[in-house]
């Protein structure tokens, strides 16, 4: 994909001495995220180390809670979006924890299944609370729908019992819980740091390792070899960062294709290059050793193969007998963005999620320079990178920008993510919050919809993400929308909504705008940046949004979906119909209009 480059780009900035200066230090590991995790890693080990780290993030999510409710209510919302990768907003809609919840303390819809969750934070957790957790749900499933105390359980008890939506289950805690099962999942700490690590530092230039093969021959820029399954173990063992390129890592034994790969080296291993496609290595240069089947290679990149090397080593730590050989295929280049290609193109055994495709996107990349330089914002467009490349010291260096904070919440950490930012995007410039509700994974890199959004016209403009962003922060800052408010039915579910009625009557009401909407950002700029006229768009939308979810127009529709607002959000609230009614509401607001037209 060929995206346009706008002014913003770093490339393009006239002065390049002066923005060097700017450019952000050198990323960390999240192996160096505090003194401790830094001093484990001196000591040769890798893996303490990054669990230190690990534990300093979530120390750090949940230090502000003043309770033990609170601090298990932060620690389920660094879960979810860390582990379950939803965005802020979804996350915090997920849970349900409190009076009368049976059990469960949140609920993650999927197209196909519904994911209930337990968690257990700090002393909280007992083993006994797990088979508690799947007793619980099971007494939740047949229990008569009447006897059901609040809405939400009613609603989600209306997916199981009548829809027949599938139903999965996952246990999580900080603590140790070694539990097996096939009926629910356990995500115990140590299952975190594992799903967690993602090592995003590459190897420094000239960093070199030394490796011995069975037999190979080279085409161009390709050298084909077999490797011992022994060797492959070494080297995935001495150098931690060989898969830091990857774009899945290690994802454990609970994927379906580790599953058999570990079956294929315990039962037979001499067909194991028969039935596995290797290792896929990148190195900007290759030496062969004179009369030897050996080859130093000058800064390799595992870049796929992360699972099968690791299954390898993993077998390797068990039995002594690894006679199983290993196709290789090593690329060399120098090229960038040849091996970003190469790294695309090769990851096709396990699913690459678009979340993390948005690491291989310079477009990101770019968003993320200008959030930084131009507005002083961490942009985390790679999943974990706020904790896993900068310190506290690092982190205090994002301070935001004047104007724009006094839309967020004062503790604001001055991170915004691609998620969320995308989510805002869809729903304000493309005016489709039900897709943005419903799913954000298809706007992803590799999503349904990522190519018809994302096109090669788009500019790589950072405001076209930050504006919508800033309006969904003070929508839930100011106006008491999104998860924490408990009184209103309906504005828990209706944040992403207000965002795009914002986007409807800036342009369509108030800069009269008939083209694309990303086309008036230099205006939405102007406007967005005088606080006291745009804090009165914003009043203006808040009224509009909740005249439309009291009126009856919307029970009629929420009768369509069994009386679920989530369901209404994430399906149905932006037909024809609705917008009909909108724009019904916007018209007793005319007064208003006209008068911010005025102040514009």
């Amino acid at each position: 994909m060929d995206l346009r480059l706008s002014r913003n780009h770093p490339t393009l900035l006239k002065d390049e001495s002066e923005e060097k200066s700017k450019m952000p230090p050198k990323v960390m590991s999240l192996f160096n995220y505090s003194e401790e995790g830094r001093s484990i890693i001196a000591r040769n080990e890798p893996l303490q180390g990054f669990k230190k780290s690990v534990r300093d993030s979530i120390d750090d999510a949940v230090c502000q809670a003043t309770s033990s409710v609170g601090k298990g209510h932060d620690y389920l919302i660094w879960m979810l979006t860390n582990i379950f990768e939803e965005t802020e907003e979804n996350a915090e809609n997920a849970i349900i924890d409190g009076a009368n919840d049976c059990g469960i303390d949140a609920v993650l819809h999927y197209e196909k299944e519904i994911l209930l969750i337990q968690s257990k934070f700090g002393e909280s957790h007992d083993i006994g609370m797990i088979d508690k957790f799947v007793k619980d749900v099971e007494r939740f499933k047949n229990t008569e729908q009447s006897t059901i105390k609040r809405n939400d359980l009613s609603w989600l008890w209306n997916d199981i019992n009548q829809k027949g939506v599938k139903v999965k289950l996952a246990y999580v805690t900080d603590q140790k819980a070694e539990y097996q099962s096939d009926v629910v999942r356990v995500i115990d700490f140590d299952e975190t740091c594992r799903e967690l690590n993602q090592r995003k530092m590459r190897p420094e230039k000239d960093q070199k390792v030394t490796l011995n093969y069975i037999e190979g021959f080279s085409i161009d820029n390709i050298f084909q070899c077999y490797m011992d399954a022994a060797e492959v173990a070494k080297l995935v063992e001495r150098n931690v960062w060989i898969t830091d390129n990857n774009l899945r890592h290690h994802l454990g034994h609970r994927v379906k294709v580790n599953k058999g790969i570990q079956q294929t080296l315990e039962e037979c291993p001499e067909r194991f290059a028969e039935y596995n496609n290797g290792l896929t290595v990148t190195c900007v240069e290759k030496e062969d050793h004179e009369n030897k089947k050996q080859m130093t290679l000058d800064s390799p990149v595992i870049v796929n193969g992360a699972q099968t090397s690791h299954q390898i080593l993993d077998r390797s730590k068990k039995t002594k007998n690894m006679i199983a050989k290993v196709p290789v295929k090593i690329v060399i280049t120098r090229d960038e963005e040849h091996q970003k290609n190469i790294t695309r193109f090769s990851n096709t055994q396990n699913a690459v999620k678009g979340k993390d495709r948005l690491a291989l996107e310079d477009f990101w990349k770019s968003i993320s320079f200008q959030m930084e330089t131009r507005v002083g914002y961490f942009f985390e467009y790679q999943t974990g990178s706020w904790d896993s490349k900068l310190d506290a010291g690092q982190k205090a260096k994002f301070q935001g920008n004047e104007i724009f904070n006094q839309y967020l919440p004062v503790n604001h950490k001055k991170k915004l993510t691609a998620k969320d930012a995308i989510q805002t995007y869809v729903s304000y410039f493309k005016q489709n919050p039900t897709g943005a509700y419903q799913s954000i994974s298809k706007f992803l890199p590799g999503g349904a919809e990522y190519d018809k959004i994302f096109t090669e016209d788009i500019m790589d403009d950072y405001r076209t993400f930050l504006y919508p962003t800033l309006i969904m922060e003070c929508a839930k800052n100011e106006f008491d929308y999104g998860p924490k408010n408990r009184v209103h039915p309906f504005k828990r579910y209706s944040t992403i909504f207000f965002v795009a009625v914002t986007g409807k009557i800036i342009h369509e009401y108030i800069l009269n705008a008939t083209e694309e909407f990303e086309n008036n950002i230099d205006e939405i700029e102007n406007i967005i940046k005088n606080v006291d006229v745009f804090k009165k768009i914003l009043k203006l939308s808040d009224t509009v949004v909740t005249q439309v979810l009291s009126s009856p127009d919307l029970i009629k529709e929420l009768e369509k979906v069994n009386n679920s607002p989530h369901n209404l959000f994430a399906s149905g609230i932006w037909n024809d119909d609705m917008k009909k009614v909108i724009q019904h509401y916007i018209g007793f607001q005319e007064k208003e209009i006209r008068e911010i037209k005025d102040l514009i």
